[in-house]
């Protein structure tokens, strides 16, 4: 297959730090900074000064593309706490606000669209799913879609669109992966219906292709439009990977600009944002990384099995997530052609302007530990490495012993 997005490795310059294209937008080089929730909203989704503030800081930091956390499209499909929202047109002054401080540092941003569906935990939600199966994860019990539903969530999917092209965003990034309310209608095991909506693998593409369809609807077709996508399901006899690629090349063949594959349903969130990845003894006691002496390490680049499959089979770009944390390995995927771009989050959480640091030569490890304190405070403060500031590892301390005696 020939890679239309291949760097030059005759530049001297590192393959990360090359120009690509999504779509008809240049990138400056391959690293985005991919989703994850901020907290940092109001009640009602709103964006405020904070949030602001954490997407200037990130856009002076040198990434080629920014994709914001999850924005939910409408009001049931909110997942957290203080999670941006795009589900009225209210919301657009403040989304503005947010782009144009982003552009106005010259960096690019997609706004990812979103949808719980099972996995909300909000306490004034009742959520709801494709099917009556409890979620994996958060052990609620969904109410089963309606088709009026279901038509309703692919209207709202293309008018969170319009809003966010209306608010000046770069493009738009589907969330159909994680366990949310794509992935349960694309598994055979949260979707188990029989009516035009699930039964087989075809009826099962009918809600993400519904949705890719109403999105580009709303934006025309010269807006970018990624996804991340649920490739398979974390555990045998669910969702495989013949039936997520056949799903993905049909999506392709309608238009999608990339994908970034990653898992669809899942047990625990560890299979998506595993502990530890890189990390030796050695290191683990010179960062105070005390449990990764009874865990062992995860490997760097932990979706690029996923990666490979889409490459080989179909001709879309992709963006490689999941665990990657050295140059080394980001020069190695980008040469081979294995992806053409790299995402991380909780890299740019420790460090928001570690893609300035490697332009200036830096070489080696990134020094996200993936300890995951960050992301144990999703909805309840607003994110940030915890790790940085003994004061805040110590916060977190008492709180995790204050938890686990209360549990007890």
């Amino acid at each position: 297959m020939t890679l239309k997005n291949a760097p030059d490795i005759e530049t001297g310059v590192p393959e990360y730090l090359q120009p690509g294209k999504i779509g008809a937008l240049v990138l400056p080089n391959r690293l985005i900074r991919t989703a994850t929730s901020e907290t940092m909203a109001t009640d009602r989704g709103e964006v405020t000064d904070e949030l602001i503030g954490f997407y200037s800081t990130l856009s002076r930091g040198g990434a080629g593309l920014l994709i914001t956390g999850h924005a939910y499209v409408e009001e049931v499909g909110q997942c957290s706490a203080r999670q941006i929202g795009i589900y009225s047109d209210t919301l657009v002054q403040g989304l503005a606000r947010l782009t144009a401080a982003v552009h106005q540092n010259r960096g690019r941003i997609f706004c990812e669209l979103s949808h719980a569906g099972s996995q909300s935990v909000m306490p004034n939600i009742d959520p709801i799913a494709p099917s009556l199966i409890e979620n994996a994860i958060f052990e609620r019990q969904p109410r089963e879609m309606s088709a009026d539903d279901i038509e309703r969530i692919v209207a709202a999917f293309g008018q969170a669109a319009r809003r966010a092209a209306a608010a000046g965003f770069d493009g738009i990034h589907i969330h159909g992966g994680n366990g949310y309310l794509i992935s349960q209608f694309n598994s055979p095991f949260s979707n188990r219906r029989s009516d035009h909506w699930g039964g087989d693998a075809e009826r099962r593409s009918r809600f993400v292709v519904a949705v890719y369809d109403a999105v580009r609807a709303a934006v025309g077709p010269d807006m970018p439009i990624t996804a991340r996508y649920g490739l398979a399901d974390s555990s045998p006899g669910q969702l495989q990977i013949e039936e997520g690629l056949a799903r993905l090349r049909t999506l392709a063949a309608r238009g999608l600009n990339a994908v970034e594959p990653t898992y669809g349903l899942m047990t625990t969130y560890h299979e998506n944002i595993r502990p530890y990845v890189a990390v030796t003894p050695g290191r683990a006691l010179q960062d105070w990384v005390l449990p990764r002496l009874w865990q062992p390490a995860q490997p760097e680049a932990y979706y690029l099995p996923f990666a490979k499959a889409v490459k080989t089979e179909i001709d879309i770009p992709v963006i490689l997530v999941g665990g990657i944390r050295s140059t080394g390995q980001m020069k190695r995927i980008l040469r081979v052609g294995d992806a053409d771009f790299l995402a991380a989050a909780r890299p740019f959480i420790r460090e928001p302007d570690f893609p300035q640091s490697l332009k200036a030569g830096r070489q080696g490890l990134l020094d996200c530990v993936s300890c995951n304190i960050c992301l144990e405070h999703d909805g309840t403060d607003a994110l940030k490495c915890w790790r940085k500031d003994a004061r805040d590892l110590a916060v977190h301390a008492y709180r995790h012993f204050q938890r686990d005696r209360g549990a007890h």
